[in-house]
């Protein structure tokens, strides 16, 4: 009998088993470090506000003087940057620029918009209470909090929030090196003439291309024939190049000329989803230094959702990562959608606005190797019963969410 094919969280459940995650890291500038994991937690060096301070321009005032429409004397000016060493007294006030640190005594800001300035001064027109337009010392960030915990994926903001707390450096995950290797007798690389029964590869560019999005470091290894004794030689040079992870593409499948699924240290993991079927997994040892295999599928889109959904958080979790869930919509379908019975079928769509919401819009070639369906698409979308009908909600993933 044959192993149950696995949901997607159960086949990241079995690979993990097989996988070693990294453990190297280093220190490096944050502003090098976009796209790196973080190896240990970002604790803030500051309180964030650092003092209280405005957060509008206008006046800085005492409530007691504001309890109802009053004229204030303006005694002069707190610019952000600049120490205000003189106290608010009663009925006074001080012009604030946003940023700017609260004068001592003041304990609100009047926005400049509900005030109107005269020869003697300020007249207010409304109460206020205490505290507003006010950011308190420490009410965004404490000193010693965490403000980015570690194995997080460190994007733009999270740079600039680890500056704004004092990090020059931080403590990042070693890349993981990721080789990517091609198989099938019929690949040719282009400008290469294309022989009669050939293909150009766009596989091996694309897996590249997403594992180096993900920040590994990338190694092309280029194409190995339908021969066992090829594939071993790029094995060999897989394992010599130092990569952690080698990705296969095609071969995995049970043809007689499937040289990844046949070599002896790989099994085979189905999917409850398609396209897809199945991954391989293995690994390769040299020296001492494991290299973890994992075999994708050998047409385009197949390749391309198996990556997505299985192998792109397998590696980040394998390079220190965080569980990296994706954002995952439940969306309208705009037509009819039908699919072979007791399966998951991942297709290509389009978002798009109908009335005040958004929907899905399958496109019309859904074939396994059409990898233009891929670039013309804004999300996968899961049809997981034999048909879905226009209107029905349907499990979306936009690809905007990989990135």
């Amino acid at each position: 009998m044959s192993p149950p094919e696995l949901s997607v969280d159960g086949a990241l459940a079995e690979l993990r088993r097989s996988f070693v995650r990294i453990t190297g890291h280093e220190t490096i500038p944050v502003n090098d470090a976009f796209r790196r994991i973080l190896a240990t937690d970002v604790l803030s060096r500051v309180d964030s506000p650092a003092f209280d301070n405005s957060a509008m321009d206008g006046f800085a005032v005492r409530v007691q003087d504001c309890i109802q429409p009053t004229q204030l004397a303006v005694i002069g000016t707190a610019l952000a940057g600049h120490s205000f060493d003189r106290a608010l007294a009663q009925g006074q006030a001080v012009r604030i620029m946003t940023g700017a640190p609260l004068p001592h005594g003041a304990d609100a800001v009047v926005m400049s918009e509900d005030t109107e300035e005269t020869e003697s001064g300020v007249r207010l027109a409304r109460s206020i209470v205490s505290g507003a337009n006010v950011r308190r010392k420490g009410e965004h960030v404490q000193r010693g909090e965490c403000v980015l915990p570690k194995g997080r994926r460190l994007r733009a903001q999270d740079l600039g929030l680890a500056a704004s707390v004092g990090a020059a450096s931080l403590d990042v995950m070693r890349r993981l090196k990721v080789g990517v290797l091609s198989t099938g007798d019929e690949l040719v690389d282009a400008p290469a003439d294309l022989p009669a029964s050939g293909a150009y590869d766009g596989n091996r560019p694309l897996l590249c291309a997403l594992a180096s999005a993900a920040g590994h470091d990338v190694l092309d290894l280029g194409i190995s024939a339908d021969d066992r004794a090829a594939f071993a030689r790029a094995l060999a040079r897989a394992a010599t190049s130092g990569v952690d992870v080698l990705l296969t593409i095609g071969g995995a499948a049970q043809g007689d000329a499937d040289v990844v699924r046949h070599h002896g240290d790989v099994r085979f993991i189905g999917l409850d989803f398609r396209p897809g079927r199945g991954i391989a997994v293995g690994s390769l040892r040299n020296d001492g230094h494991e290299v973890g295999l994992l075999g994708l599928p050998g047409n385009a889109v197949a390749a391309y959702i198996v990556y997505q959904l299985v192998a792109r958080p397998l590696l980040a979790w394998i390079a220190g990562a965080e569980d990296e869930r994706l954002l995952a919509l439940s969306l309208p379908l705009i037509s009819d959608a039908r699919v072979k019975p007791d399966r998951t079928e991942w297709r290509r769509a389009r978002l798009v606005r109908q009335q005040n919401t958004v929907a899905v819009e399958l496109l019309k070639d859904q074939g396994s190797a059409m990898l233009r369906t891929v670039s013309e698409a804004d999300a996968l979308v899961a049809i997981g019963s034999a048909s879905a009908r226009a209107g029905d909600l349907v499990t979306t993933i936009p690809l905007a969410a990989f990135d």
